[in-house]
């Protein structure tokens, strides 16, 4: 993969998580989860030292995102792709080079890499969420019995209408509770939402 992938910045990081120059797209660094879904080629891959997604939308949405947050000096930016026939989705988080990222990002890489980096983190379905953590997780955040349950069927990528379904209730219920959620957490999006569940509650190692 060349000396594109630097795996030396906070290699403990279970999720798997880049380093990315966001004025031209090139990876700085990858930790040991993220190269080997780079050398998966699923659900991205390198080329010519930039990273892909296979989904073209997702890609494009990806590059427009990077661009925003470079040029805004925003935070962070969440981006979600679900793929319906394989029942499969893709969870990115790009984080503005701040704070601990960016202190982390100079001692590791650098301070001549410049302000344009961003810190990468993808999620995929198949990472599950650890039941103590979550209810943990629930408890501090107040959300009510039917509110935690709604969060743990969209953690495990179902819709909003497959979760209405599946509890038998109207989708207008699920929303106004996906609201009130969000009110709870600080979260603004549902993609936010799952990284924060994702992050806070990781699988535990068998």
């Amino acid at each position: 993969m060349g000396n594109e992938i630097l795996p030396l910045l906070c290699p403990d990081w279970r999720t798997a998580t880049l380093v990315i120059d966001a004025e031209d797209g090139t990876v700085a660094f990858a930790n040991s989860p993220c190269i080997e879904m780079l050398r998966r080629k699923r659900p991205a891959r390198l080329v010519r030292g930039r990273l892909a997604f296979d989904s073209p939308d997702l890609d494009r949405r990806f590059h427009i995102e990077l661009s925003r947050l470079l040029s805004t000096g925003r935070e962070s930016a969440f981006l979600f792709e679900r793929d319906v026939a394989s029942d499969t989705w893709l969870s990115v988080s790009i984080r503005n080079g701040q704070g601990f990222f960016r202190d982390a990002i100079h001692t590791g890489l650098g301070a001549a890499y410049g302000p344009s980096l961003m810190v990468v983190e993808l999620f995929i379905r198949g990472e599950g969420i650890d039941a103590l953590a979550f209810a943990t997780f629930a408890t501090t955040a107040s959300l009510s019995k039917a509110e935690a349950q709604l969060v743990d069927a969209i953690a495990a990528g179902n819709s909003l209408q497959r979760a209405a379904e599946s509890r038998e209730v109207a989708i207008s219920t699920v929303r106004q509770r996906m609201k009130s959620i969000l009110s709870k957490t600080g979260c603004r999006t549902q993609s936010e939402l799952i990284h924060l569940v994702l992050s806070l509650c990781p699988r535990r190692s068998n």
